[in-house]
């Protein structure tokens, strides 16, 4: 068993993929593999109590500077999708528009700065709260990455003849998008001597949220994959994905008094929420089951995961009988997975297990493992 993180890596959720040409790839097999995952994500949705296994194939060029480019980014994606069909698991994998985290900020004039080899990096535009002018979201066409991400999204769907799901851009929940328009001591400083701006600031950025999300929900249609970015997902899914890392750098107490209305909102405008962020974030538990219509927690369970991994028994704990998923990444071999897994997992939980794991014979044995518990 690992037990650290192995910073030497670009990312180590990555698999490697070999990119395909969007003539080249195999609509029919795809779709007949998507169909058959769809139907045990929304068999494992039914139920009150139960576990999955979600093996993620994760194309990590395309999370770095390889988005910039909608041509080689579907290319990349689609190898992903190929390899994808070697392993078993309940939900499919799905296409994402995916163009770095400052999607929603831009609409407020941040620009993104490129750098080789890396994700596109976002400067905050002011530097105190005191800087701040009301905050009025850009016309979403007329914004250069807004229109390319909706322009990925049709591109997308004509090199498929949209017979693949694909998800939403990852927009960021509110509170991290806000340290990308504002210093981010100065912002945190003003959640204790200017909470009334604070809440401007994430009022206006939850209703570029829901909007801009909106948008992209009408263009792909009846092919969305839900609850999207980093979660399992399916069309079968539900409620929405927010990338919420900078909960750890504030009080559980700051988190309810400032985010929870903002995530409910955004949850009651697509059925529910589901919550990620890196790091041991158990202290914070209590806070997020304050928002309402909470689907879905993700957090990182293995040291090859997350440098700060999270105790099992503690998400377990806190979500047994609740009907909120446990979405529980895993980066590491089989019997490591599976004793954690086994730490986990209690009746009366729900819980996907989120595998890496490259060889397709110990993957499929790993699925089969996973499963037998419930049966113990």
């Amino acid at each position: 068993m690992t037990t650290t993180f192995n910073n030497t890596l670009k990312d180590a959720q990555a698999l490697p993929v070999t990119p395909i040409e969007p003539r080249d790839f195999d609509l029919a097999r795809f779709e007949a593999h998507a169909t058959e995952a769809d139907q045990r994500y929304a068999d494992f949705l039914s139920k009150s109590s139960g576990l999955a296994v979600w093996q993620r194939v994760r194309v990590g060029e395309v999370f770095r500077d390889a988005c910039r480019d909608m041509r080689e980014s579907l290319r990349l994606q689609l190898g992903g999708l190929l390899k994808s069909l070697d392993y078993t698991t309940d939900a499919p994998m799905y296409l994402e528009p995916w163009y770095g985290i400052g999607t929603t900020a831009s609409a407020f004039g941040a620009e993104y700065e490129w750098f080789e080899g890396q994700a596109p990096a976002v400067r905050p535009l002011y530097r105190s709260m005191d800087d701040v002018p009301p905050l009025v979201p850009r016309d979403f066409d007329q914004v250069p990455i807004l229109r390319y991400t909706l322009d990925t999204i049709e591109y997308f769907l004509d090199q498929t003849r949209g017979r693949v799901p694909l998800s939403w851009s990852d927009l960021q929940a509110p509170l991290n998008v806000a340290t990308e328009l504002i210093d981010t001591s100065a912002f945190f400083t003003a959640m204790i001597d200017q909470a009334h701006r604070v809440r401007e600031v994430l009022s206006a950025v939850t209703e570029v949220v829901i909007g801009f999300t909106q948008k992209q929900s009408d263009l792909i249609g009846d092919r969305l994959a839900r609850p999207g970015h980093g979660f399992a997902s399916s069309r079968a899914g539900k409620g929405i994905g927010l990338s919420t890392d900078n909960l750890v750098m504030i009080s559980p107490k700051m988190y309810e008094k400032f985010c929870v209305a903002d995530n409910l909102a955004i949850g009651n405008a697509f059925d529910g929420v589901a919550i990620h962020s890196c790091g041991d974030y158990a202290r914070w538990l209590p806070a997020l089951k304050k928002i309402n219509n909470l689907l879905m927690v993700d957090a990182a369970f293995s040291a090859q995961t997350d440098p700060n991994p999270n105790t099992p028994e503690a998400f377990r704990d806190a979500f047994v009988n609740t009907g909120v998923i446990v979405h529980a990444r895993m980066v590491g071999e089989p019997d490591e997975v599976l004793a954690l897994t086994k730490r986990l997992w209690t009746p009366g939980l729900k819980l996907i297990v989120v595998t890496y794991v490259q060889d397709p014979i110990a993957q499929r044995q790993l699925y089969r493992d996973v499963h037998d518990l419930v049966s113990e």
